[in-house]
């Protein structure tokens, strides 16, 4: 019956509408004279019109218009689908494009892909003063050492960490403005020689114990897992030098004394990192003496501080590469942060006019390519957007029904997009085909993956030429 597999929001189909107005009509002449009709025969009208509402065959609602004929839900699968990897121009990092959104988690590292080539990225970073400092020069202080922590985001690694990563730090020579608008192909000068370079085994499970200055003492302290840099002491020294008016002035701060932080991937491994930057345990912390009690003070990134992904991609040589741009391929490719997308259109979809769509879903196997490996995770949600003109983009109609009629739930658990038991991607794209079979649309659809900014997850999925797995688009409907 079309009332099983027509979602809620989807408006009565115009023959279901004209059958139900059909039957009020008949209810309103009735009742004029209802003072005439006797009670029994006021109850069994009654009765007829509980039955004839709860009753949920389409044949029987307005059966004097269908003439005996059934409403039957068809299905098709060959309707042409059309789609390529096209690559993504640029990604807004940080500024007012971002639509308020300051990202927390930054992708590190320089990590070679079998599949997709090569992904480096590196973080830029303004760095205040936390709260009110001390007086270093006036005080006895004389420094102890400077740690750069950098908190995991121990759920946004990706591909294989378990091999030794490198990492250097420098000094920014090229201050960060608040009021820019940077993408990620953005780049600032900095100074030649680094501040601090560590080469380490990540480990994300493991809290890490310190010793941390406490009410004039020192304390073990268990923190979660998270890099420790030594940076240079001349820095800090540098840093404690500076007059107390310059240090808790942050224009005066960041144009005299320290621009930034850039941190910069010095090994090439087939994984990427993810640092929170803006983390209670992402600082530069200094450990000091002031006079014989031991003490520490914290400079760090806040959320109106920029913090700039610089990434990049390079396809040259690689499986990707030789796939970006061309149309009905057996695999087509997706990727986070600013990797490759998937462009698609339904050239012919004005042929299924005079036709109810009931659910259309786009279907995409993942395929395991034999250059992949166990350590590459699919990506687990994939988004769908209109492609109006060029590069300009809106909401796919079937998400934005998905986010209103479901507040507070996970828009993809009704529009899909997740990978399914049987190794699938299923996007559910009713309303936007019907809007394309009534010209109210364009044919076209951008499908990227969700917070791609944060996420550096990739999959290889069936194109619409794969003989053996292909992506589809199947369609439930109904005529009219």
């Amino acid at each position: 019956m079309i009332f099983d597999i027509m979602t809620s929001n989807q408006p009565l189909p115009p023959l279901l509408t004209l059958s139900f107005r059909h039957f009020l009509s008949k209810k309103s002449s009735v009742s004029l004279s209802m003072k005439k009709i006797t009670n029994s025969a006021f109850w069994m009208l009654i009765l007829l019109f509980v039955a004839l509402l709860s009753c949920n065959d389409p044949s029987t609602i307005g059966a004097d218009l269908l003439s005996g004929d059934q409403l039957d839900t068809e299905f098709t699968d060959t309707l042409t689908v059309r789609a390529r990897t096209v690559s993504n121009d640029s990604l807004t990092v940080w500024g007012p494009g971002v639509n308020g959104v300051v990202f927390q988690n930054f992708t590190f590292g320089d990590y070679l892909d079998p599949v997709f080539g090569r992904t480096v990225s590196s973080i830029y970073a303004q760095i205040v003063t936390n709260a009110t400092p001390p007086n270093f020069i006036d005080s006895l202080s004389r420094i102890d050492s400077v740690v750069f922590t950098l908190a995991y985001n121990t759920d946004l690694y990706y591909g294989k960490i378990d091999e030794p990563f490198t990492v250097e730090v420098y000094e920014m020579d090229e201050q960060l403005d608040v009021d820019a608008k940077y993408l990620n192909s953005d780049s600032f000068a900095v100074k030649p020689m680094p501040i601090g370079v560590k080469t380490f085994m990540p480990n994300l499970t493991d809290s890490i114990t310190v010793m941390e200055p406490s009410s004039d003492t020192v304390k073990s302290v268990k923190l979660p897992p998270h890099l420790r840099i030594q940076l240079d002491t001349a820095f800090a020294g540098r840093i404690m030098r500076t007059d107390s008016l310059t240090l808790v002035t942050d224009s005066l701060f960041l144009s005299e004394v320290l621009k930034g932080i850039w941190l910069k991937p010095a090994s090439q491994n087939a994984g990427l990192l993810s640092f929170i930057m803006r983390s209670g345990n992402t600082n530069i912390r200094f450990y000091y003496h002031d006079g014989t009690k031991k003490k520490s003070y914290d400079f760090k990134a806040f959320t109106g501080n920029p913090v700039v992904l610089h990434q990049r991609n390079y396809y040259g040589g690689s499986i990707v590469g030789n796939n970006i741009g061309l149309t009905d391929r057996s695999e087509v490719f997706l990727q986070g942060l600013n990797g490759v997308n998937i462009e698609l259109e339904i050239p012919y979809a004005e042929s299924l006019q005079g036709l109810i769509i009931n659910k259309a879903e786009l279907v995409f196997p993942i395929l395991t390519l034999p250059e992949d490996n166990d350590n590459y995770e699919p990506v687990s949600q994939i988004y769908a957007s209109e492609i109006i003109v060029d590069d300009s983009v809106a909401v796919l109609d079937d998400i934005y029904y998905a986010s209103i009629s479901h507040q507070g739930a996970d828009f993809g658990d009704y529009f899909g997009g997740k990978v399914t038991s049987d190794d699938n991607y299923k996007l559910n794209i009713a309303a936007q085909l019907q809007r394309m079979i009534t010209g109210d649309s364009k044919k076209k659809l951008l499908l990227t993956t969700y917070l791609r900014s944060e996420r550096a997850a990739r999959v290889v999925l069936g194109g619409t030429s794969n003989s053996d797995n292909p992506a589809k688009l199947k369609i439930w409907y109904t005529k009219y």
